[in-house]
This record gives structure tokens, sequence and C-alpha cells, in this order.
């Protein structure tokens, strides 16, 4: 005798409202995995030692096509783009040093940018999220041609900061105190004169002092 399933008449009506409202969009299918998508990043470089990237940031993830354009018939370049986040170089730092640093950790980008007007396309696969360093490889290109993309986030087109910021301070600290020290001496010499110049009791309406100077005696 053959084996009968418990219920076939429920099962048959829970399949028939599930397909309902699946239908209807009621109830929705397990998303599948986002296909990763293609973002575009142009770099041109020049006779001006700098980059000029179209954006400052790609997506985590997306397939990242790099569009080189060089300018110039005389200047060589490189486009190096690190592969560590969040990792940033100071004025002090030289050529000798970057180089160091991309043979001990493989960049995402190393591209070699030869004289001569020509463009030049290459892709690359957008790290998680953060910020990374760019730079130029070519002995003293470095820190003029440097900047920051950001991956999820805006990066910093930018070069290395030589230190503006220290000499802004000391001479605004320098303005503040000497403004402190006006004030003080203001005060200073505003205390003096007032005692010089203040009235004597008598002349505001006060009796003077019982210590104060007697007449001489005839």
């Amino acid at each position: 005798m053959a084996r009968r399933f418990p219920y076939p008449r429920a099962a048959a009506l829970l399949t028939v409202v599930s397909l309902l409202l699946l239908a209807a969009g009621i109830v929705e299918a397990s998303p599948a995995a986002r296909p990763a998508a293609s973002d575009q990043l142009t770099v041109t470089v020049g006779d001006v030692l700098a980059f000029t990237l179209s954006t400052d940031e790609v997506t985590p993830g997306d397939n990242v096509t790099l569009t080189i354009v060089q300018t110039s018939s005389d200047l060589a370049h490189t486009f190096t783009l690190s592969s560590v986040q969040g990792l940033t170089f100071t004025a002090s730092n030289t050529s000798a040093d970057l180089l160091t640093f991309v043979a001990e950790h493989k960049p995402l980008v190393n591209f070699t940018i030869p004289a001569g007007q020509a463009t030049y396309t290459t892709s690359f696969t957008a790290p998680p999220y953060g910020l990374y360093a760019y730079f130029c490889l070519v002995p003293g290109h470095f820190p003029s041609m440097y900047g920051l993309l950001g991956s999820g986030e805006h990066g910093s087109s930018g070069g290395v900061s030589t230190g503006p910021g220290a000499p802004v301070f000391i001479i605004g600290g320098t303005i503040a105190g000497l403004v402190v020290l006006a004030l003080v001496l203001g005060f200073v010499v505003g205390r003096r004169r007032g005692s010089s110049d203040e009235m004597p009791p008598e002349r505001l309406g006060y009796p003077e002092t019982p210590g104060g100077p007697k007449p001489p005696t005839p």
C-alpha cells in the first residue's frame, strides 16, 4: 500500500499562498550577491610635478578602470598606489624611502609612465575602506607628486604639507603674546597714572584722614 504524507491539502494550500505572496511582492526572495561595480579614475600627469585626479574617491570592492593621460614629452613618471591603509608620508621622506617601502609592500598599482604624450589604461580592485597614498617614484618628484585616494571616503589630491601651520602658529602665538603684554602694561600704567591724578578726599566730600599732615605750629 502506498504511503501517504499527512495533510497533503494543507501543504498544497501553503505552497499556493507562498507563491501568491511572492508574486505580490510581500515576501522577497533572498537577495543575490551584488556584482562588483565599475569605477572610473583618470589621472593626468605632465610637465608640472603634480597629479590631477578625476575623483579622489572609489568604492571598496569595485573594479576600477584607471586611465593615465601623459601630456609631457620630456618627463617620465610613475603612478604608484599604496596597498597599506592609513599610511602617510612626510616631506622628510625621500624617493629612496618610497622605493624601500614599495619593495616591502606590494602596491595596488605601480604603473610606469614613459615620457611622450600618450594615454594608458589599467585596472585594479578598490581596497577596503580607508585612505591610500599615491606618489611618483622618480627621484625629485616627491613630495610634489603625492596624494591620498579614498576608498569609501574622500581623499586628498594635495601634496605633502611642508609645515606651513607651524610658522602660522608661531606668528599667531607671538601676536597673541604681544596683545596680552600690551593689555598688562596698559593696566599697570593706567593704575599708576590714576593714583597720581586721584582727587584728595576733601574734594570728594570726605573728611581728611586723621593721620594726614598737620599745619606747622607758630
